[in-house]
């Protein structure tokens, strides 16, 4: 069994049709998998929800919560725009992640592990924006602004253009996050270039290497 496509097919799933409609059987199903084989890995259904969004936690802040990857990387706008291309590419699991949360919150059931997961995701998102922002102020690259409300700026509004997205499928997620990006900039004052993106992608990968 591959855990990665039962846990992307259940967070499909309770995206799709959420949590209390959702089943194991139609979860297995979808991945291949006898849903009999899924309650030996996970005790029942909420275990297999929590799960799912860890998965799709993980995904969206590998490389995101390595304390020293602003600092490996030259240029903080490389990080910036890594962020961002990073979020392009994510747009899918990103919005089933989103909408799992959204439903979980309405719910008013409360899971420890849930909100552990819901809070490490945002820590690590505004961590990894603010100590870009704070070292391109710092070297000069950007002008002084208020680090923290600009990246919880870019957090929210980052949230609402792909939960939008959900809603009106007219609209081009990826071109919406693209010009938040060059709010973003021009905002700052300073932006990087294609090769600054890659820099910082290397850079990512070689700071989540054990030593």
């Amino acid at each position: 069994m591959r855990a990665d496509e039962v846990l992307a097919n259940a967070l499909r799933l309770f995206a799709e049709v959420g949590f209390a409609n959702a089943t194991v059987k139609a979860i297995g199903d979808a991945a291949g998998v006898n849903p009999a084989l899924l309650y030996y890995y996970y005790e029942n259904k909420e275990a297999l929800f929590i799960a799912a969004l860890q998965y799709a936690i993980n995904s969206a802040i590998e490389n995101q919560d390595s304390l020293d990857l602003v600092e490996r990387t030259a240029d903080p706008a490389a990080v910036i725009r890594y962020y961002f291309e990073k979020n392009r590419r994510l747009v899918t699991p990103l919005s089933h992640m989103l909408k799992l949360m959204l439903e979980y919150r309405t719910a008013g059931t409360r899971i420890p592990a849930v909100d552990e997961l819901i809070r490490r995701f945002y820590e690590a998102e505004l961590a990894l924006l603010s100590r870009a922002i704070r070292r391109g102020i710092r070297i000069g690259q950007f002008r002084r602004v208020d680090v923290e409300r600009t990246a919880q700026f870019v957090s929210t509004h980052l949230d609402g253009l792909v939960t939008t997205a959900t809603i009106r499928p007219d609209v081009e997620v990826g071109r919406i996050i693209s010009h938040l990006e060059r709010v973003l900039f021009d905002y700052l004052g300073g932006g990087g270039t294609a090769d600054t993106v890659r820099a910082a992608s290397n850079g990512a990968r070689l700071a989540m290497r054990p030593s």
